[in-house]
C-alpha cells in the first residue's frame, strides 16, 4: 500500500514513525507499506508550528478556554507520551512535577474565578492552594513575590524540539524497517501544489501534483493523509489542493530566554488580562515564555506591545528576567477551526476512502498529538484490512470516537460535499 503524509510537523513525523512500524499480522505479505513524507521545509521544522511552541501538557490549565473533551484527550495524552518516548533512541524530556497557577492583586477576581471552575467541572483531578509558605516549598523563587498560588500536580511538559529532532533521527533509523518491510521517502523542501482524490479513474487512487528540485512531479498513492496544518487553509492552498474553508489562522508569539540565575523547576502560569501566560524551564538555565493568541494569519516578527506584554509578565514573576538574555523570538501561526475543535475528516469520493485530514489542533498540538496518532492509525488499520470504501459510522470502532469523532465526507462525481 502507497501511502502519502503531506506534512512533516509533529503529527506528519508521528504517523510516519508509527505507518512505518505497523505490520497487520492478517495482511498478506504483499500490502507493505511504502510512506512518502512530504515536508514543504527542510527537515529542522524551524517553520512549524510545533518548533514555535513550549510543549506544555496542561489540561486543567487550558479547560478554562477549551472544551471538556480536549481535557480528557490531554489527560489521555499524558499516558500515553512516555510509551511513544520511551520507543525513541534519541532523550526527549518529559517532566510531570506539575504546574503552578499564580495572578497579581489586580486579577485575584479571574484567579478565584479560574479555582471554581476547576473545583466544580472536574472535582475528579487533583488540585491544592498554597499559602505563602507552600508556596515558597515548592517553588521557593516564585514565593517571594506571590502570597498564593494553586498546584496541579498532574501536570507537565515535553521538549518539543528535542522531539522533533528525536523523531527525525528514527525516521532517518528506521527508513528501510527491516523487521516489518515498511519503507519510507522523505521528500524535503517540496511543495505539493495539488491533491486530487476524484478515484472516477480505473486504479482508484488519489494523486498527488509537487515541485521537487525545480520540477513537477505526479504520482499516485492507495491512500493521503493531509496533516499541513495552515497550509490546508483556503489562504496557502487553491481548489486544486484539497483545502479546508473552514480553518484558519491563529498567530502566537513567544520568547525563549537563557537566565541562569533564575531558578524554577516547573511550568508557571500567569492570570492575565489578554493572553494565557506562561514560563516553562527547560533546563540549564533555558526558559519559554508565551504565548500571545491573535486573530491574525500574519507570520511576520514579533509585535512591539508583544514584546513588553511577554517580558513585563515574566520580569512580575521574577525580577530575575530582568538580566536575562534572549535568544529567540519566534513568530507563528497555529491552524484553528471555527470551533477550536481539531477534526479528522475522511473524504470518500465515489465510494473509496483515499484521503484522511487531520488538522485543527490549534494551541493544544503537543497536549492532544498522542490520542489523535491513535485515532487516525485505528482509521488507517480499518481501511487497510476492511475495505477502502467504509462510510457507515457504526462498523468503525474507533478508540476515541466520543472524544474525537471522524467525519466521513461523501463526494459524488464532484459533487458538494456532504458530512456524514
Amino acid at each position: 500500500m502507497n501511502i502519502a503524509i503531506v506534512g512533516a510537523g509533529l503529527m506528519g513525523r508521528l504517523l510516519a514513525l508509527s505507518l512505518l512500524r505497523q505490520k497487520l499480522p492478517q495482511l498478506s505479505e504483499s500490502n507493505k507499506v511504502t510512506i512518502t513524507l512530504f515536508d514543504k521545509d527542510c527537515k529542522l521544522a524551524h517553520n512549524s508550528a510545533a518548533y514555535a511552541a513550549a510543549g506544555l501538557l496542561t489540561p486543567l490549565g487550558e479547560s478554562l478556554h477549551c472544551e471538556p473533551n480536549i481535557v480528557s484527550m490531554g489527560f489521555e495524552s499524558l499516558r500515553l507520551w512516555p510509551i511513544l518516548l520511551d520507543s525513541l533512541d534519541e532523550y526527549t524530556t518529559f517532566q510531570q512535577t506539575g504546574a503552578i497557577m499564580i495572578s497579581h492583586e489586580q486579577d485575584k477576581g479571574d484567579y478565584q474565578r479560574f479555582v471554581r471552575h476547576l473545583k466544580n467541572n472536574y472535582p475528579e483531578h487533583h488540585l491544592h492552594a498554597l499559602n505563602r509558605e507552600e508556596l515558597l516549598a515548592l517553588e521557593p523563587e516564585i514565593g517571594r513575590s506571590f502570597n498564593q498560588g494553586l498546584y496541579l500536580p498532574e501536570e507537565g511538559q515535553i521538549g518539543n524540539r528535542r522531539l522533533l529532532v528525536a523523531l527525525r533521527k528514527q525516521l532517518e533509523k528506521e527508513s528501510q524497517h527491516e523487521a516489518v518491510g515498511n519503507q519510507l521517502k522523505w521528500l524535503s523542501e517540496c511543495q505539493v501544489i495539488a491533491i486530487d482524490s476524484d478515484t472516477s479513474n480505473t486504479d482508484h487512487k488519489s494523486t498527488v501534483n509537487y515541485l521537487y528540485q525545480g520540477t513537477k512531479h505526479s504520482q499516485d498513492f492507495d491512500l493521503v493523509i493531509d496533516c499541513r496544518g495552515i497550509g490546508a487553509t483556503s489562504k496557502h492552498s487553491d481548489n486544486t489542493c484539497a483545502p479546508l474553508n473552514d480553518l484558519r489562522s491563529v498567530r502566537g508569539e513567544l520568547f525563549q530566554l537563557f537566565a541562569p540565575n533564575v531558578n524554577i523547576s516547573r511550568p508557571v502560569r500567569l492570570m492575565h488580562p489578554r493572553y494565557q501566560l506562561y514560563i516553562a524551564p527547560k533546563g540549564k538555565g533555558f526558559y519559554v515564555v508565551g504565548a500571545t493568541e491573535i486573530e491574525s494569519d500574519d507570520s511576520s516578527p514579533m509585535t512591539v506591545r508583544s514584546a513588553m506584554e511577554l517580558l513585563s509578565a515574566a520580569y512580575s514573576v521574577h525580577p530575575g528576567f530582568a538580566e536575562a538574555n534572549i535568544r529567540q523570538h519566534i513568530s507563528q501561526c497555529r491552524p484553528a477551526f471555527s470551533d477550536n475543535q481539531p477534526k479528522i475528516s475522511v473524504v470518500n469520493t465515489n465510494n473509496q476512502n483515499r484521503l484522511i485530514q487531520v488538522n485543527g489542533l490549534f494551541r493544544h498540538g503537543f497536549l492532544i498529538a498522542p490520542v489523535v496518532l491513535k485515532q487516525v492509525l485505528a482509521l488507517v488499520a480499518e481501511i487497510r484490512q476492511q475495505s477502502p470504501c467504509l462510510t457507515n459510522l457504526s462498523d468503525v470502532k474507533l478508540p476515541y470516537n466520543e472524544l474525537l469523532p471522524v467525519d466521513f465526507i461523501t463526494v459524488k462525481n464532484n459533487d458538494k460535499k456532504e458530512v456524514i
